[in-house]
């Protein structure tokens, strides 16, 4: 929607995209497209209105909002209102030894060379995603020694170790940071007889940000809660 606004006392159109249904992965540049910008040509202003009551989410790989590659003269003001939430997707949980998925972002600016003015005006909640948990190590294996004239040697029965637990994922929406898995371990056998070695259990993924700026000159304002950080 265009709506007129005054600008060093001239009357310039602005384009405001009102969201009052949820949202996954919300691309500012997409939806202002399809109301009639043209990124290439086309540096006016666009006005986000996040309404109450709409969580926008990110997915896999994708903040909940980016700008996309706007227009660099476009100025852009996201509005999140009182009971609105802007979330970054949670990652998932490692496998076997594996690391966490990492967070992402609630809201990216990606303007290319950008030189409008940009604000974020939060009333409301943003929050980058939390990282998972780093996956539980495998557990060690080893069998028995057995030592006769002959010599020393490795025979079975295989004893088995415990396998670690899995790191905790941090809290969704707060850009909490995942746990780390915990080792493996051996029980019994022999120390010469090793067959398998336990795993040292994988990182916690690491939180995305509340706003990632990304060098752009961003201001921050409301009295709403931002959980990550805005930088």
């Amino acid at each position: 929607m265009l709506m007129p606004i005054a600008h060093g006392g001239h009357s310039v159109s602005a384009i405001t995209l009102d969201i009052s249904s949820n949202q996954t992965a919300y691309n500012i540049l997409t939806a202002a497209t399809a109301a009639g910008y043209n990124a290439s040509t086309d540096s006016t202003a666009i006005i986000v209105n996040v309404a109450t009551g709409v969580d926008i989410v990110g997915s896999s790989g994708n903040p909940g909002m980016t700008t996309g590659a706007l227009n660099a003269g476009s100025n852009v003001t996201i509005n999140v209102a009182s009971g609105a939430t802007v979330c970054g997707f949670d990652g998932a949980q490692g496998s076997e030894n594996a690391a966490g998925g990492n967070g992402t972002d609630a809201i990216k600016f990606a303007i290319t060379s950008p030189t409008g003015t940009y604000e974020v005006a939060n009333s409301g909640t943003v929050g980058g995603g939390s990282g998972g948990g780093g996956g539980g190590g495998n557990r060690g294996a080893r069998k028995q020694l057995y030592s006769d004239k002959g010599g020393d040697y490795c025979v079975n029965p295989i004893s088995y170790g415990a396998a670690g637990a899995a790191g905790a994922n941090g809290t969704s929406c707060q850009a909490q940071n995942g746990a780390a898995g915990a080792s493996g371990t051996f029980i019994g056998g022999s120390t010469q007889c090793v067959v398998t070695n336990p795993g040292a259990g994988g990182a916690g993924g690491t939180a995305g940000k509340a706003v990632n700026k990304n060098s752009h000159t961003v201001t921050i304002s409301g009295s709403g809660t931002y959980h990550g950080a805005t930088s």
